[in-house]
């Protein structure tokens, strides 16, 4: 049966794709942020260091929340020139659908772009569907390396001199890249590895947070341990060996917070929300998530991936000679 032939749509049919509160609708990011920005002043002594690290990351996030509300367009935007500019023929096919020629300013450059975000202000509209049913299923567009590289770069550029620090060198390294060189901020560290290193850091993880989930539950560490390493083909010593590795790293260190929460509340977790759990058992914040809801992204991410799992993961990384 042949395909049914998408019926043309104009720019003109275009909802808005702007917020009509918006300064109300970003007024808590920034009243945040200001709490933070003030908080966090050396002027206020040792009363100012409580947290501060907690609370430079969670500064950090909401100003990417933020970005998300006034941004997104354009982010999305730069990055529908970039995807248009390295895939003519989508933007032959989008012309053709429109009626209309698309130049780096039309509007259908930024619908091209969000295309990539999870959240859009109105997807009934009908512009934004019908360019995207044409992105998904006559060009499968994703967004690969070499379209991404431009993008950061087009992200990173202002004259701004106090984040120039970190924007400058990473927008050179993608410029390196895209002419065939790996720039020094983006080589491999000179450390011994052992077949995939970012899969064995996940796969490690996840069998200590196996253990922690256990000993959340009730089961004494060493008993948790035997039963984890038993099941993934390890031994006792060499689970305690990546404990102790990782003993620095914040991250890998409350994801087994996060395992042992998730044991200890596994019902109340199946059982009631989020909110009320919070209110019932408190909370701590990290990287502006509260360990109650860490606890319940790892009690499923735990639940699908069995012991069973984790130790063909292990496998599989140790025996990957690309890392890729």
């Amino acid at each position: 049966m042949p395909r049914k032939r998408k019926s043309r749509v104009t720019l003109s049919e275009a909802a808005s794709q702007r917020r009509s509160n918006i300064l109300r609708h970003c007024e808590h990011y920034i009243k945040d942020l200001v709490a933070l920005y003030e908080a966090t002043d050396p002027a206020r002594g040792p009363g100012g260091e409580e947290n501060k690290l907690e609370a430079a990351r969670q500064a950090i996030s909401i100003w990417w929340y933020l970005w998300a509300e006034l941004m997104l367009w354009a982010q999305s935007h730069l990055a529908g020139y970039e995807m248009l500019k390295s895939h003519p023929e989508l933007r032959e096919r989008l012309e053709k659908m429109l009626g209309t020629e698309i130049t780096v300013d039309s509007h259908a450059v930024e619908y091209v772009g969000v295309y990539f975000s999870w959240n859009h202000v109105d997807d009934s509209d009908p512009v934004l569907s019908a360019i995207h049913e044409i992105m998904a299923e006559e060009f499968e567009i994703t967004m690969s390396d070499p379209t991404l590289r431009p993008i950061i770069q087009e992200m990173l550029q202002s004259r701004s001199a106090n984040s120039s620090f970190w924007r400058f060198p990473l927008r050179h390294a993608m410029f390196a890249l895209d002419l065939g060189e790996v720039d020094e901020l983006i080589k491999p560290s000179a450390i011994r590895r052992q077949g995939n290193p970012v899969a064995l850091y996940r796969w490690k993880l996840l069998a200590l947070s196996h253990t922690r989930f256990l000993m959340g539950k009730g089961l004494k560490k060493y008993k948790a341990l035997e039963k984890v390493a038993r099941s993934v083909g390890q031994s006792v010593e060499t689970l305690r060996s990546w404990e102790k590795a990782y003993g620095f790293d914040d991250d890998f260190a409350m994801g087994l917070r996060a395992a042992e929460l998730a044991g200890e509340l596994e019902d109340v977790l199946d059982a009631h929300p989020i909110s009320y759990i919070i209110k019932e058992y408190g909370q701590e914040y990290f990287r502006h998530s509260s360990d109650v809801e860490y606890a319940k992204l790892t009690l499923g991410e735990l639940r699908a991936t069995p012991l069973e799992a984790v130790r063909d993961g292990l496998r599989k990384a140790r025996a990957s000679k690309t890392g890729i």
